[in-house]
C-alpha cells in the first residue's frame, strides 16, 4: 500500500460575509497551476449568502475542511490560528477571501521557499483593485521611498537587514494574500498576537518575528490583487476609529516590537531599537498632546515626563537645525 503524500501548502481561506467575491476567490485558488495544496475554509458567522458558497466548492477534492463558527470572533488572527492549527501543510498561504490572484500564484510564490530552506517567508507584488476588480495600481509607492529600486526586481533579503531597512518603518507587505510562510517558522516567538489593540497591525508584529534571524524572499510580478472596497478592513475600521485609539494601538505595535527585538537579540538590534524607539516616542508624544488638548490634563503631563529625554533632544536638534 502507498503511504499517501501530504499537501505540501495549506491554503486557508478565513471569510466575514464577502459573498460577493467569493466565487473569484475560490475559483482562483482551486484552478492554481500547482497541484500539490489543500484548502481550508473558514467562516465567522456569516450574515450574508457565504455559507451556500461555501458548502458547495466544500465537496471538491482538495477542499480538507469547511468550518461554520457558531460564535463570531471578531479578530481575523484568531481565524489565521485555527486555520494553521487543522493545516498538514509545510507552507501556509492566507488567502484573503475578498482578495483574487493569477493561477500561477502558488506555483510562483512557492519557489523560494522550496529552492531554499532558509526562506521563511516569500511574497508577491499585488495590485490595488476596486470592488469591481478593476487594476487601479500596485504598492511601489510604499516602498519607493525606501528603496527606489529593490522592489523592482525579485530578491532574497536576510530578514534582520529586511526589518532594519523596510519593516520597521512600515509595512511594506501590505496584504497577507500575497504571502507564502513556512509553518515550521512558526517558533513560539512569531505566534499570533490577539491583543485586542493588535487588530489591525498584528500581521505587521507576525511578519517580524517570522522573518527575525532568517530569510524573505520577494516576487516582483504582481501575482496578487488587494481588493479595496466599503467593507473591507483597511478601508471602513481603523480609519473610522477615534485618533486617540489609533495612537494607542501605534503605541501597542511599537512596544510589543521592542520587546520581541530585545528576547531575540538580534545581531543589528540597536540600529532597530533605536529606530523603533524614536516611533514609539513620537506616538507617545501625541497622545500626551490629545489628552492635554481635550482635558485630560493628568495622563498628558505623566506622558511628557515619561518622555523628557524624548523632548530635549528633539528640542536641541530644532535649534541647530
Amino acid at each position: 500500500m502507498m503511504k499517501s503524500i501530504l499537501p505540501l501548502i495549506s491554503v486557508i481561506v478565513p471569510n466575514y460575509n464577502h459573498e460577493k467575491y467569493l466565487k473569484e476567490r475560490l475559483d482562483s485558488i482551486f484552478n492554481q497551476t500547482y497541484p500539490n495544496f489543500e484548502v481550508i475554509v473558514l467562516d465567522d458567522c456569516s450574515t450574508d449568502n457565504s455559507r451556500y458558497i461555501l458548502n458547495q466548492y466544500s465537496q471538491h477534492p482538495k477542499a480538507s475542511h469547511c468550518v461554520f463558527n457558531e460564535i463570531n470572533a471578531g479578530n481575523t488572527f484568531v481565524q489565521w490560528n485555527r486555520g494553521i492549527a487543522l493545516a498538514r501543510g509545510e507552507f501556509i498561504w492566507i488567502a484573503e477571501s475578498d482578495d483574487f490572484c493569477d493561477y500561477n500564484f502558488l506555483e510562483e510564490v512557492s519557489k523560494p521557499l522550496i529552492e531554499n530552506d532558509k526562506v521563511v517567508l516569500s511574497y508577491c507584488q499585488s495590485n490595488r483593485v476596486d470592488g469591481k476588480g478593476t487594476v487601479t495600481g500596485n504598492w511601489l509607492n510604499q516602498t519607493s521611498d525606501l528603496d527606489r529600486d529593490l522592489f523592482l526586481r525579485d530578491f532574497v533579503f536576510d530578514g534582520n537587514e529586511f526589518i532594519e531597512k523596510f519593516l520597521i518603518y512600515r509595512n511594506v507587505i501590505p496584504n497577507a494574500a500575497a504571502v507564502i510562510f513556512r509553518k515550521n517558522g512558526l517558533i513560539k516567538n512569531s505566534h499570533l498576537d490577539l491583543n485586542p489593540l493588535l487588530k489591525y497591525n498584528g500581521d505587521w508584529l507576525f511578519y517580524l518575528k517570522i522573518i527575525a534571524n532568517n530569510k524573505v524572499a520577494f516576487i516582483e510580478k504582481p501575482l496578487n490583487n488587494f481588493r479595496f472596497h466599503s467593507h473591507s478592513v483597511i478601508t471602513s475600521g481603523f480609519d473610522s476609529k477615534p485618533l486617540e485609539f489609533k495612537i494607542e494601538v501605534n503605541i501597542c505595535f511599537r512596544e510589543c516590537c521592542a520587546y520581541f527585538f530585545k528576547k531575540m537579540n538580534l545581531i543589528n538590534f540597536k540600529r532597530i531599537a533605536k529606530i523603533n524607539n524614536q516611533f514609539l516616542m513620537e506616538y507617545k508624544y501625541k497622545l500626551g498632546l490629545f489628552y492635554i488638548n481635550n482635558n485630560d490634563k493628568v495622563k498628558g503631563v505623566f506622558l511628557m515626563i515619561s518622555i523628557t529625554d524624548f523632548l530635549v533632544v528633539n528640542f536641541i536638534k530644532r535649534i541647530f537645525k
